[in-house]
């Protein structure tokens, strides 16, 4: 099994789930700098749904990797 060809076979699944884990990456930065401006439990809530969210796409990226080439 050819990673290169598991790339090149499914890069858009790979790289919306990229773009997501950055988005939310880039969110939760944001949210813990300026923390101070918005609610404690909005803040906690904010980073919660969006450590879940990057959870998310790591275990999609490693089913993508793993099982996606079906040939």
């Amino acid at each position: 099994m050819d990673l290169w060809i598991i790339i090149k076979q499914s890069y858009v699944f790979i790289s919306i789930f990229i773009i997501i884990m950055l988005l939310s990456l880039l969110i939760i930065g944001s949210i813990w700098k300026k923390r101070v401006n918005i609610p404690k439990s909005l803040a906690a809530l904010t980073i919660i749904i969006f450590g879940l969210l990057i959870i998310f796409s790591l275990f999609s990226l490693i089913f993508i990797i793993s099982f996606g080439y079906n040939s």
